[in-house]
């Protein structure tokens, strides 16, 4: 059963050696914003940017700045390090001003034969929606063009049906994790989602599918103590403190990330009369993202899943110098107070260096906040 498990994983850690074997293009993308299922609508493999590979380099620094998140910048220096040369090019989406900035300075020292900054409304208003839509009939457009293919309603909606099969496998997998049915723990879902996104869904789903149906019929054990800890916050890939928080004897059931629960929320309706207009409301419609206008909705939506999966803290974790998290947590802290859920801020980077200073606080703070 762990080497199922393990046969998932790997196609996230080996991508750099499967996606080239791939014989179909490849976009990277940088945002769960970015519709996935246009690409392979397209007959592309879309993988996403994780920074994972390299640390931030003097000359990313240099070309953008020491102020700007280290995801920000872990990406571009593996974008100057050459560690997608296979790939075509990269679909960007305005989702912060630093992910503009790397649209821009990746094109000039990066390169690519294809580029497409797609724009993301603010808000959730009903202009919003129609004006989100035109923006994927813009790619859509640009990728018929540059590929010389015809993306049709059927193409889209195969396309919708395959992701929202990964999107069911990872509500899954997160669901019998939570049970005690699944053996994995935060990190090895986070891996899961990375695997989903890494460019070969279909053997994803087949793969994925495989591991969970050997645990059909096993019964949940007794439910678990310890404390339930949601974690919130921007782009998060950190096993050293997942590793920290799990050693305290709490337990992660919710990663309110990118990484995580809001990759694989809801589903887009697979019966729609206008596939395009569906994509475009499941995307713009989940409102997950600090960098929405709408904190009431955000805040709104932490407090559902603080109730639903009876959470009893909540870690906020946010990348340093990402401004629209750490803009977004004094409100979210405040809406938690009112229900009396303790949180604490965690400011991480990329790649972390002061893991024992986090250690200290994190164990701190469930030893005195949480009875």
């Amino acid at each position: 059963m762990t080497q199922l498990f393990d046969s998932v994983y790997d196609l996230h850690r080996s991508r750099l050696e499967l996606l080239p074997q791939l014989d179909r293009p490849k976009l990277g993308f940088s945002s769960i914003y970015m519709p996935e299922e246009l690409l392979y609508a397209a007959g592309i493999a879309p993988f996403r940017l994780t920074g994972e590979t390299r640390t931030v380099s003097s000359e990313a620094s240099s070309i953008l700045s020491n102020n700007f998140c280290s995801y920000i910048l872990s990406c571009f220096s593996e974008g100057l390090d050459e560690v997608y040369s296979f790939a075509d090019g990269h679909v960007f989406l305005d989702t912060c001003d630093m992910r503009k900035r790397l649209y821009e300075v990746w094109q000039k020292h990066v390169g690519g034969q294809f580029y497409h900054l797609l724009e993301l409304p603010k808000d959730t208003k009903p202009a919003s929606f129609s004006y989100y839509r035109f923006q994927l009939k813009r790619l859509l457009g640009d990728l018929e063009e540059h590929y010389g293919v015809t993306i049709d309603e059927e193409a889209l909606r195969g396309a919708i049906r395959l992701c929202n099969e990964s999107r069911r496998l990872l509500r899954t997998a997160s669901r019998m994790r939570n049970e005690g049915i699944l053996p994995i723990q935060s990190m090895q879902l986070l891996e899961l989602v990375k695997a989903g996104s890494a460019g070969m869904k279909e053997e994803f789903n087949r793969r994925l599918s495989a591991a969970l149906r050997e645990y059909e019929g096993v019964e949940a054990p007794a439910s678990p103590n310890g404390c339930k800890v949601l974690i919130s916050g921007s782009y998060f890939d950190n096993p050293s403190i997942l590793e920290v928080i799990e050693r305290t004897g709490a337990r992660i059931v919710c990663e309110d990330l990118s990484t995580g629960f809001n990759y694989f929320a809801g589903e887009i309706n697979e019966d729609a009369e206008d596939p395009l207009s569906a994509i475009a409301d499941y995307y713009l419609g989940k409102a997950v993202s600090a960098r929405m206008i709408d904190a009431d909705r955000r805040a709104a939506h932490i407090r559902d899943l603080v109730e639903e999966h009876e959470i009893d803290a909540v870690l906020y974790v946010s990348l340093k110098f990402c401004d629209t998290n750490l803009m977004d947590y004094p409100y979210i802290r405040h809406s938690l107070a009112q229900q009396g859920i303790p949180v604490l801020f965690i400011e991480s980077e990329q790649h972390m260096t002061n893991i024992q200073s986090i250690r200290t606080r994190i164990q701190t703070f469930f030893e005195t906040r949480i009875s």
